[in-house]
């Protein structure tokens, strides 16, 4: 077997490369963060100034999980959020953020 040529990786830098023509280019602009104890005006959980957290579920589990995020219209973060507040609530805790 014979090796395979080595990439140009110098062809493939953003020198290169052109924007599309009909691609929109977006400008940044700034938003104030909230913090997290505060809601945002629709009611919703602001999601500025958040750290990852991974774990791992049963597909089964997942898949319920998205599922109900969607129905609700929610992100994941903010059904996540909601559920840490009513187990709280069920189990009579006082919240740090309140």
């Amino acid at each position: 077997m014979s090796k395979r040529p080595p990439i140009d990786l110098m062809a493939l830098t953003s020198e290169q490369a052109a924007p599309m023509p009909e691609a929109l280019q977006r400008t940044a602009t700034p938003t104030p963060a909230l913090p997290l104890t505060t809601a945002a005006p629709s009611g919703k959980t602001a999601t500025a100034n958040l750290q990852a957290l991974a774990f791992k579920v049963p597909p089964e589990f997942r898949k319920r999980f998205r599922q109900r995020a969607a129905d609700a219209d929610m992100k994941l973060n903010e059904l996540l959020f909601a559920a840490l507040d009513a187990w709280e609530d069920k189990q009579e805790l006082l919240r740090k953020n309140s």
